[in-house]
């Protein structure tokens, strides 16, 4: 799994999550930045090996989403409901090896537990562990979005107190 520790801890430094210093930081960290939407001035898909990053939302503020790890869900399967709780299952056993490398790596000493609040912003998790990080939020999370969509391990950074607008990227 991409460890994306730098680019976090560069992202919760900026004064404003802007998507053209966000899309500076994922260049200067070796991610590959495709501009898909020709409204913004800032590339807002990327790609590093086997990972995926997108610059949501208008902005200022934007967030950013980092996508580990993820499976597609078949539609031709036997029982699906099975197999999405299978799925389901196998991305929240990832989720504690994610959440033990922020916490040790080089983010440990800035990461504020949030265990008390709700800082999805409204997003419905399967499972998830949030902090508070330089004004930001920082959040870890297993996510299923639609039946047809991948489940999926994702990051997320935003502003504390706001959510970017959504603007879903696509699949490479």
């Amino acid at each position: 799994m991409v460890d994306v520790s730098a680019e976090l801890g560069r992202l919760a430094e900026l004064d404003e999550l802007a998507g053209p210093a966000a899309a500076e930081i994922l260049e200067a960290a070796g991610w590959s930045g495709e501009r898909r939407n020709p409204a913004k001035e800032w590339a807002t898909t990327w790609r590093r090996d086997d990972a995926h990053a997108w610059i949501q939302g208008d902005g200022p503020p934007v967030q950013v989403e980092f996508t580990l790890w993820y499976r597609e869900v078949e539609d031709e399967w036997p029982d699906p409901d099975t197999y999405i709780d299978d799925l389901h299952a196998e991305a929240s056993a990832e989720l504690p090896a994610l959440v033990a490398q922020l916490e040790s790596g080089s983010l440990a000493a800035r990461l504020e537990p949030a265990a008390d609040e709700d800082l999805t912003d409204g997003a419905d998790y399967i499972d998830h562990t949030a902090w508070r990080l330089s004004g930001k939020v920082l959040l870890a999370g297993v996510k299923h979005d639609d039946t047809e969509a991948p489940v999926q391990l994702v990051v997320v950074v935003r502003e504390d107190g706001t959510g970017a607008d959504d603007d879903e990227g696509e699949w490479l």
